[in-house]
């Protein structure tokens, strides 16, 4: 006898006595995958450096064009030349601004031109920020918002109508270990990617039945350049910490990030978290959900000198 999907009931739904509703699988997999990687297209933002980086290298050697988006023209370059020696694809540089709609819809229009297609788009643009936020400014708050938050959504909106057309497409999404549980006195880089894994939840959701996948990133502390343009009443601290000689032992190195992401496309995994100190925050949302208070002691301390 076949077994049945295990599915949740609710009775008061209006017009019915019980509304099934299936539970998740194991992967939440929506038969999305992107199978064949090689010949396909991808654009990746915030490419110059880091994982942006290191995803764009990841695909290359899959054998996916990639087109390198960045705000830093000479890095979106030297990832360019990176790729082409590394997995002898094609690979094109965009300048570009996550932050204004029309750059990034001019970004859509200049990838289909260049390459044709396009069936992977990693929003990994984004920036970081640091301190109380009783001593955050807003326009520093307005800042990290429109990179962080809107940039994932420009991303999004304007490359869903190109992905729709491709028989295979992918979204990847960066969020943070800390838009699994709000980390004291990182408030503000918290609410935006936050807000990036409660979208990119829903728009799976919304994806469903369509060829398009959708991953969200949570990483820990991995080996970036993103503490160097940190803003806030801590980003001295955050910028010594990521160029103290001891960062490169105790974080991660992106590459190892970019094979799982790449991964996460080939499988549809609804989301990657990488890192012990990710797994430990993802634990202590749904241990201890709300419960930030010990970790304020902790994050504190630093701001109080």
């Amino acid at each position: 006898m076949p077994r049945r999907r295990a599915t949740l009931f609710r009775g008061d739904l209006p017009g019915s006595d019980s509304w099934p509703l299936p539970l998740p699988g194991p992967a939440d997999r929506q038969d999305a995958q992107v199978r064949e990687m090689n010949g396909r297209v991808a654009v990746v933002t915030g490419a110059g450096g880091g994982i942006g980086r290191e995803i764009a290298l990841a695909l290359s050697r899959r054998g996916v064009q990639v087109a390198c988006a960045d705000v830093r023209r000479e890095g979106a370059e030297e990832t360019a030349r990176l790729v082409r020696s590394t997995g002898g694809v094609l690979a094109s540089t965009h300048v570009v601004d996550v932050s204004s709609a029309e750059q990034v819809r001019g970004l859509a229009d200049a990838v289909v031109a260049e390459h044709g297609a396009c069936h992977v788009l990693v929003n990994n643009a984004g920036v970081t920020s640091a301190g109380s936020f009783e001593k955050e400014t807003l326009e520093d708050i307005h800042w990290i918002m429109d990179i962080n938050v809107w940039g994932v959504v420009h991303g999004c909106h304007a490359f869903l109508p190109v992905l729709r057309q491709q028989d295979e497409a992918h979204i990847v999404n960066m969020a943070s270990m800390v838009g699994l549980l709000g980390l004291p006195h990182n408030a503000v880089y918290a609410m935006t990617k936050g807000a990036v894994r409660s979208f990119s939840e829903a728009l799976r959701g919304e994806l469903v039945g369509s060829p398009i996948g959708l991953t969200t990133v949570f990483p820990g502390a991995h080996r970036t350049g993103i503490t160097e343009s940190a803003r806030g009443s801590q980003r001295a601290l955050l910028q010594d910490m990521g160029r103290h000689r001891m960062a490169s032992v105790m974080m991660r190195s992106p590459a190892k990030l970019a094979e799982q992401v790449v991964t996460a496309i080939e499988k549809d995994r609804a989301r990657v978290v990488a890192g012990v100190d990710a797994r430990v925050l993802d634990v202590w949302s749904r241990m201890a959900p709300g419960r930030t208070g010990p970790l304020g002691r902790i994050t504190g301390r630093a701001e109080r000198g």
